[in-house]
């Protein structure tokens, strides 16, 4: 009998130990899976601030379509509303309201009944103006948060430190969706500000984005269900993290949630003697704020029926069952221990490092797999599957099923690539297309690089999809190529309208101004010896007729040159002169002694481009000599001018204003050609141009020196 009492003792204590393992396994899942649900809240609000940074003003609309594609109902079903509340001075507070009021991104009613609430004067205020779900939270559209000490005292502790706040007090919400909840905040800094000082902080404070919770929704989704049958969980908020914590914490003021409670419930029930009861409390930070989390059980509730009857079975066959005793004893140490290392597997870290991974890969549509050179197995990520449009296979995916997934035109690239690889240990990377089951088709990045474990060598690699960037370069190419085509579109008919311009001026001004001219000039020689003081006026008339024939030919000139119509070689020449004579530049052009024979639209564009560098030349070159040389080569004519000025400057050449050197490469690009430029500061500059010929070509000659000045 004294033996089969000491077994029904021991008994009971292992089924005891067994269960109070279990209870604090389910503790530590409860608690992890709480710390989890609420850093993804706090990720999640991140990612909202991050919205304010893109812009220097996010609008109602925008913050809109940001939340509802993050699907909250779905994704953070404990997130009951997701706001902007901007920082308002006094004297911005009722051009704020009619701001507000007049707001129809939204409703097309706007909010005629918007007022900033509670009344009364402040010296600042930090009002609810964008809210999400507007439909659930509309109740507290307007409230000005700066009016609630604790709020206002969490959002300056915020705003001072640039770190998540929180007052750490439940809020009853009305409206649509009662709940009492508890509301964290992010501040918002002006872009570009420096944030090293409170005071900078401060300075650059305009506002913040703040999320409020659903404290019994956050609990019930992060805890099991099934748990909460038998266990009692209780979380209380215990002060910052930063400064000491008070005494007596257990206590309703700090009650957040009570699973065996209503929600918001103060009063705390008073727990079973700690001899009937398993209890475990732990401390989790949450932001600026530490919470305490209780979890307890009754030994009774933890036990099931095998269990209870046990004892007296072992008590009333011991004597005569002592082997089967050892062994349920024994089994039931051998579960104890499964038990804890079980627990000591499934670490914090090694769950969250593995859905942080899972997650970051998703998001950058970046997958990644493992190669086994030798026997050509491959171990896929969930985004490598993901990015195929493949279920996950039951057996690890074959090298030849990745290959059988890659576009046939780019198969035979992949695999020279992997294989160069393997055998050199160099990293691979190319961008190629993959086949989906649908036949559809995707864009690709694949980068490899060889590695090696403790047993054999690995190929590992990643794939990312950057199909949706495809499409945008391809986009941006079309987009060029259409504003290049309109452009040399615009430059021909500018040249028809200024042939058209110049030859209307000379045959119908011209004439006009001949015949005015000879009538003039009739009336001089009459007047000469007949009237005197006349024929001075005529003389003056005659004058003025010659200025103007002379200010024509310089604006047809100007224009279209007449020289153009004799031969590009003549035009260039004609420049030159006119370049010298205006600036006072030495220039020299050394050209062939044939004709170039281009059509219009070269000869014009070379003529142009000629008369940019040339006008360049002289406002910011400061050169003293110039050298242009035009010749054949092959089948391109080139153009170089060179100048000993003082150069240009590499951050010049992008300069906003740069319109000139611009309109040269789009004319030359028009035409199929190519742009150079050859510069340094002080060392002078070099503009080099070729040009395919089309048309019938000359054979180049020697150059010789046609004119120098």
């Amino acid at each position: 009998m004294a033996i089969s009492f000491a077994l029904s003792v021991l008994t009971t204590r292992a089924i005891e130990d067994k269960n109070e393992t279990h209870f604090a396994y389910q503790a530590n899942n409860a608690q992890l899976a709480i710390q989890a649900r609420i850093q993804s809240y706090i990720d999640m609000l991140h990612s909202v601030r991050a919205l304010f940074y893109t812009s220097d003003r996010i609008t109602r609309e925008q913050f809109h379509d940001y939340v509802q594609k993050l699907n909250l109902e779905q994704s953070f079903p404990g997130i009951k509303s997701l706001n902007f509340a901007p920082r308002v001075l006094p004297h911005e507070k009722k051009a704020f309201e009619a701001a507000v009021r007049k707001d129809t991104s939204i409703d097309p009613h706007g909010y005629p009944d918007f007022a900033i609430k509670p009344a009364g004067d402040r010296s600042e205020y930090h009002v609810l103006t964008y809210l999400e779900p507007m439909e659930t939270n509309k109740v507290v559209l307007g409230t000005d948060m700066w009016a609630l000490p604790p709020a206002a005292k969490a959002i300056a502790a915020s705003r001072d430190t640039g770190k998540l706040g929180s007052s750490g007090k439940l809020i009853e919400i009305n409206g649509p969706d009662p709940h009492v909840g508890i509301a964290m905040r992010l501040p918002l800094y002006r872009r570009g500000k420096p944030l090293d000082t409170v005071e900078q902080r401060r300075a650059a404070y305009y506002g913040s984005v703040g999320a409020g919770f659903d404290v019994s929704m956050l609990m019930l989704g992060a805890v099991d269900r099934s748990t909460l049958n038998y266990v009692r969980v209780r979380l209380f908020d215990v002060g910052r993290h930063d400064e000491p914590l008070a005494s007596g914490t257990i206590s309703p003021e700090n009650l957040l949630f009570d699973s065996a409670a209503p929600v918001g419930h103060r009063h705390v029930q008073p727990s079973s003697l700690a001899g009937e009861m398993f209890v475990k409390r732990v401390t989790m930070t949450v932001g600026p704020r530490v919470w305490e989390a209780e979890f307890s059980a009754s030994k009774l509730q933890m036990v099931d029926s095998l269990d209870a009857y046990l004892p007296w079975i072992v008590l009333t066959s011991g004597m005569l069952s002592t082997v089967l005793l050892y062994s349920i004893y024994y089994s039931m140490m051998t579960a104890r221990r499964r038990a804890v290392e079980l627990a000591q597997e499934m670490t914090k870290d090694l769950r969250t490092s593995e859905a942080s991974l899972a997650e970051a890969q998703h998001m950058a549509r970046l997958g990644s797999w493992v190669l086994e050179p030798g026997s050509g197995k491959m171990k896929w990520s969930a985004e490598t599957y993901r990015i195929f449009g493949v279920d996950r296979l039951l057996d690890e995916p074959h090298f030849e099923f990745f290959l059988h997934h890659i576009h046939s035109e780019d198969r035979q690239k992949v695999r020279a690539g992997l294989d160069h690889s393997i055998m050199t240990g160099e990293e691979f990377t190319l961008e190629h297309r993959i086949t989906l089951a649908d036949g559809s088709m995707r864009w690709v990045q694949t980068i490899s690089r060889l590695g090696h474990d403790d047993r054999s060598m690995l190929l590992r690699g990643t794939i990312m999809d950057i199909s949706e960037r495809k499409l945008t370069v391809e986009a941006l190419k079309r987009s060029q190529d259409l504003l290049r085509e309109l452009t040399a579109y615009q430059d021909r008919v500018k040249e028809d309208e200024r042939k058209r311009i110049a030859r209307e001026i000379h045959d119908e001004l011209g004439q006009t101004l001949l015949a005015l001219r000879i009538d003039v000039s009739m009336l001089d020689a009459r007047t000469a010896h007949s009237h005197p003081h006349l024929n001075e006026k005529v003389r003056g008339a005659l004058n003025h007729i010659d200025a103007t024939v002379k200010t024509i030919r310089t604006i047809i000139n100007n224009l279209r040159p007449a020289v153009l119509d004799l031969g590009l070689t003549a035009a260039i020449e004609w420049q030159v002169a006119e370049f010298r004579r205006r600036s006072g530049i030495a220039c020299d052009l050394l050209i062939g002694d044939k004709e170039f024979i281009v059509d219009d639209a070269r000869a014009t564009s070379l003529f142009r481009i000629l008369q940019e560098s040339l006008t360049n030349v002289i406002r910011h070159a400061n050169a003293t000599h110039v050298t242009i040389e035009l010749y054949q080569e092959n089948d391109r004519l080139v153009m170089t001018v060179t100048d000993n000025g003082v150069g240009i400057y590499p951050d010049r050449r992008k300069a906003s204003q740069s319109f000139g050197l611009v309109g040269v490469e789009e004319r030359i690009h028009a035409l199929n050609g190519e742009f150079r430029i050859n510069s340094a500061p002080g060392k002078g500059t070099t503009l080099t141009v070729y040009l395919p010929i089309e048309t019938e070509k000359e054979l180049p000659s020697p150059a010789t020196l046609v004119s120098s000045d």
